[in-house]
């Protein structure tokens, strides 16, 4: 019997943990995000089922009109290769086909190659790499944290219009990461921004900005701050870094998602390394970002 996909019920939920409990040796994030992912508007949970068995599960929203994100797609380990991550692939793009989305985007890791291989064979094409890096408790980058008294809040209307003219921006294709989910600030044709927590910067003496970074409100797991963009000279960004490690001094985990699209990534990762955050795959990009123009498919 084949794979049938459908919205899911709460009464899945216990399937949906018992399945994230296996992922990533029990440290995945549905379990912190399921019961907002069953009541938000403008988004579906979706489960695939096998002989009336729940084998996998993914989630969508609509992060703009007519822009759809997938995120969570997890498949039990020991039902894997009877297509459930395919059908929930095939199942979302039909749907947003049918209301109209002109975009689905999603993100993967590069070691996920079933998921790599799926969303390539569906006609996604890779738009933007980065890189990971992460700080843990244990991690001796949090050691380094420090509170500057040159370090200003930025008004977040002038921190968007800031981010528009970066480099930075440009490096990461017009995507700004809000941890995993990454939002189309300068795609086109699409303007969507995640919802910011905080914007810190180190202004010039003729009070413009000269170093900037934005901290996006947090997605599913209020334990963990993630690091969405900075932008400045290397002082500025060390500086702009370490004060945000001792704002955060309580986070179970703090990520940086570094856009790997220039010549050379910028400061950021410099910074990053020289902290010793945990760099994965020693800084080479590892973090892909996919998507499907619907109008061309």
């Amino acid at each position: 019997m084949g794979v049938t996909i459908r919205t899911a019920r709460l009464a899945d939920r216990e399937r949906i943990l018992a399945i994230s409990s296996q992922i990533w040796e029990g440290e995945d994030y549905v379990p912190r995000a399921i019961d907002e992912w069953l009541r938000m508007r403008d988004s579906e949970v979706a489960v695939a089922e096998r002989n009336g068995v729940v084998i996998a599960f993914a989630h969508t929203v609509n992060l703009a009109p007519g822009y759809v994100w997938i995120e969570g797609i997890r498949t039990e380990p020991a039902a894997q290769g009877h297509g459930a991550g395919k059908a929930l692939t095939e199942y979302f793009i039909e749907k947003a086909e049918r209301e109209g989305a002109s975009c689905i985007g999603l993100s993967t890791y590069i070691d996920n190659l079933a998921s790599i291989h799926i969303v390539e064979a569906s006609g996604f094409k890779r738009q933007a790499s980065f890189i990971l890096a992460e700080a843990d408790r244990e991690s001796p980058a949090r050691a380094a944290a420090s509170l500057s008294a040159d370090v200003v809040s930025i008004p977040f209307d002038e921190a968007r219009a800031w981010v528009l003219k970066s480099k930075v921006l440009t490096a990461g294709a017009g995507f700004m990461s809000q941890g995993w989910k990454f939002w189309p600030v300068a795609r086109p044709g699409i303007t969507a921004w995640p919802p910011l927590e905080k914007a810190v910067g180190l202004r010039r003496q003729d009070g413009s900005i000269g170093s900037l970074l934005l901290v996006c409100r947090p997605d599913h797991d209020e334990r963990e701050t993630s690091i969405d963009f900075v932008d400045g000279d290397p002082e500025g960004i060390e500086v702009l870094v370490t004060h945000t490690l001792a704002i955060y001094a309580g986070a179970k985990n703090i990520v940086a998602m570094i856009p790997a699209g220039g010549a050379t990534p910028g400061g950021l990762l410099q910074t990053v390394t020289a902290l010793e955050f945990n760099v994965w795959q020693h800084g080479d990009p590892d973090v892909f970002v996919y998507e499907l123009p619907l109008e061309h498919h």
